[in-house]
């Protein structure tokens, strides 16, 4: 027994180099993917700022600088996962049917570009059921201004043979 009396010390030793925590920064070369450094923090709480400001304005109205700034998010902090966010709001304010940036094309392209970047963001599936509607809108309008179009030439050609007569 007594020559066993080493192996509680050392494994009681070896235990800290067998941990499961993760490395710190200064013992390894390879940076961590758990380890932000401080200027990515920065990055993503002034592009989360950003986010708020623009939700802020669109809440009193000022679509046109929320606008601006969601495509500054898009620009200045493109790898940050609150671009999904801004994407998010830059569709939704052209899809809005009474707004001033109503765009259906633009709100389309949006919700697109915002599935094909972060497909497993947070607005996946409200970003998929606004292209659907979008999509079947866009394609509404078309056959509309198709049958217009229609329409115009049946009404020149009827009075075309009203004069002829």
């Amino acid at each position: 027994m007594t020559g066993r009396r080493w192996v509680l010390p050392l494994l009681l030793a070896l235990a800290p180099a067998c941990s499961t925590a993760r490395p710190s920064p200064v013992s390894s070369p390879v940076p961590s993917p758990w380890i932000v450094e401080p200027h990515e923090r920065r990055g993503a709480a002034a592009a989360a700022q950003l986010i708020a400001q623009a939700d802020d304005l669109v809440e009193r109205g000022q679509v046109q600088s929320a606008y601006g700034i969601y495509e500054r998010v898009l620009r200045e902090h493109p790898e940050d996962p609150a671009s999904a966010t801004a994407l998010y709001g830059l569709g939704r304010l052209q899809a809005d049917p009474g707004g001033r940036l109503r765009n259906y094309r633009g709100a389309h392209a949006a919700f697109s570009r915002l599935l094909a970047e972060y497909p497993h963001s947070r607005w996946e599936a409200e970003a998929r059921a606004w292209r659907a509607v979008l999509r079947d809108l866009l394609a509404r309008e078309e056959e509309s201004a198709r049958l217009k179009s229609q329409i115009e030439r049946l009404r020149q050609t009827d009075l075309d043979l009203e004069r002829r007569r």
